[in-house]
C-alpha cells in the first residue's frame, strides 16, 4: 500500500501516546524486536520490525496499547528516508469549511479536530483517536473517500539518520 507522496509503510510501527509502565512492559514482549523512544517527541516510541506484515504486526501493538495510543506503521518516502506518523490526518477539502461541517466530518470518520491551517483555509488537521482500531493508513483512505474532500495524507515527522564521516 502505498500513501500520499509515495509514502509506503517500511520498517516498524510508531506509538503515540501516554503509555503507563504496564503498558510499556506488554509492548516489550509483543514487540520482539528493538523499541525506541523518540527524543523529539516524548510520547513516541518506535517498534523496529522488518520481515513482517505491518498491518497484522499494527493490530498485534494495537490490542497491546489499548485506548494508551494511536499505532501506525512507520513510512519510508521514495528515497527510502523514515517518516515517523504523528497520529494526525491532514485534510484538504474542495472548498473552505465552515465549523459545524467540521464539527460533523469528524463525528462522522470518528477522528477529532485538532487545527486549521491558517494560511491554508482548505486545510484541516484531524487527530485519530486512541480508541481507533482501524489500521492507520485506511483513516486516510477512507477520508479521501468523502465527496468534499480533495486529498488526505498521514502527518509524519521525518526521521534522519547522521551519516559517518
Amino acid at each position: 500500500m502505498t500513501i500520499e507522496n509515495s509514502r509506503t509503510p517500511s520498517g516498524g510501527v510508531v506509538v503515540i501516546g501516554s503509555l503507563s509502565q504496564a503498558t510499556r512492559e506488554r509492548l516489550v514482549k509483543a514487540a520482539d524486536g528493538k523499541i525506541a523512544k523518540i527524543s523529539d517527541a516524548p510520547l513516541t516510541h518506535v517498534v523496529e520490525k522488518t520481515g513482517v506484515n505491518l498491518r497484522k504486526f499494527s493490530e498485534r501493538i494495537n490490542k497491546v496499547v489499548g485506548t494508551e495510543g494511536v499505532v501506525a506503521p512507520m513510512l519510508a518516502d521514495e528515497e527510502g528516508n523514515r517518516l515517523l506518523p504523528t497520529g494526525r490526518m491532514q485534510v484538504r477539502f474542495k472548498e473552505p469549511p465552515t465549523d459545524n461541517f467540521l464539527t460533523s466530518f469528524a463525528k462522522r470518520h470518528n477522528v477529532e479536530l485538532a487545527q486549521r491551517n491558517k494560511w491554508s483555509p482548505q486545510q484541516v488537521e484531524f487527530a485519530v483517536r486512541s480508541d481507533d482500531t482501524r489500521y492507520f493508513p485506511d483513516v486516510a483512505v477512507e477520508l479521501k473517500k468523502d465527496n468534499e474532500v480533495m486529498t488526505a495524507w498521514p502527518d509524519v515527522q521525518a526521521a534522519f539518520r547522521r551519516e559517518k564521516a
